[in-house]
């Protein structure tokens, strides 16, 4: 195989260590290969491997291989990549209808956004269509900008949860006021800091649940909500529903409990107190 991509790669091979040598040659082959060709690998050896031993060519041809297939995972990546410059999107949200965004916006402003959207939402309340519009309107290379943290999110998992999507978009996000960044390496290195802890924190919370479980259970309890009325108490509300001028409802009423409560606890009311005397 005579080519003249290879022209620029000198074949010649040291005294020692000519395997590796020959596989580093295949690699700068298969690269310089990719350039002229990323469907097909070229087909036998070329004309300057004519005196190398035949474990040479085969480690020139190992190199080839993966010195193309590296060009091409390379330029693949090249390929999905956000571009360069994306667009900054502000997002704004005040508590309230009677609170006022500008220090936001301000801030938002001076942060160099492009648009921003503004939400006028409670933390806890789940629907934010402003913040969906300005999820939708962002496309990768983008970065997405709050004044604080707690304007994008209530809580550290909705926290996590939304800039991970981000990610998977390859969208980036800063926080001005905490100074997190996530398109740099400092700012990932934060958020993977954060998914440790709110990860600790689940685990912590599952262990001690289940210990005071098992706790629960070595002294005979078991989980679940107690019940409403004692075996003391049913047996008190028997002997005043005997009574025929003591209602259901005074009897419960006396117990601390709602009627239906008793009738729960007690099914038939008066009529299975009497049947019990």
């Amino acid at each position: 195989m005579a080519t003249e991509i290879f022209k620029d790669i000198s074949f010649a091979l040291p005294a020692k260590n000519k395997l590796a040598a020959a596989r580093e040659i295949g690699r700068r082959c298969g690269a310089a290969w990719f350039e002229e060709d990323a469907d097909t690998l070229p087909p036998g050896f070329p004309d300057e491997l004519g005196d190398w031993s035949p474990q040479c060519r085969r480690a020139w041809r190992g190199g080839l291989v993966e010195g193309w297939h590296a060009a091409r995972n390379e330029a693949k990546e090249s390929a999905e990549a956000p571009p360069e410059g994306g667009v900054l999107v502000g997002y704004a949200r005040v508590s309230t209808q009677d609170q006022r965004p500008e220090l936001q916006l301000d801030a938002l402003e001076q942060a160099g956004c492009a648009k921003v959207f503004t939400e006028k939402a409670s933390g806890a309340q789940r629907e934010r269509p402003q913040l969906a519009a300005a999820l939708d309107y962002m496309r990768a290379g983008d970065t997405l900008i709050v004044w604080k943290l707690d304007r994008l999110a209530r809580s550290l998992k909705q926290l996590l949860e939304t800039v991970e999507a981000l990610e998977r978009r390859k969208i980036g996000f800063r926080s001005l006021t905490e100074a997190i960044d996530t398109t740099t390496a400092g700012g990932k290195l934060i958020f993977h800091i954060f998914a440790s802890l709110a990860e600790f924190e689940r685990s912590i919370i599952r262990e001690r649940t289940k210990a005071g479980l098992n706790a629960a259970r070595e002294r005979g309890r078991t989980g679940g909500r107690p019940p409403a009325l004692s075996a003391r108490d049913i047996q008190e509300a028997r002997a005043l529903l005997k009574d025929p001028e003591i209602t259901v409802e005074q009897v419960a009423k006396r117990l601390g409990v709602g009627a239906s409560t008793l009738y729960r606890h007690l099914p038939g009311g008066r009529s299975a107190a009497l049947e019990g005397q």
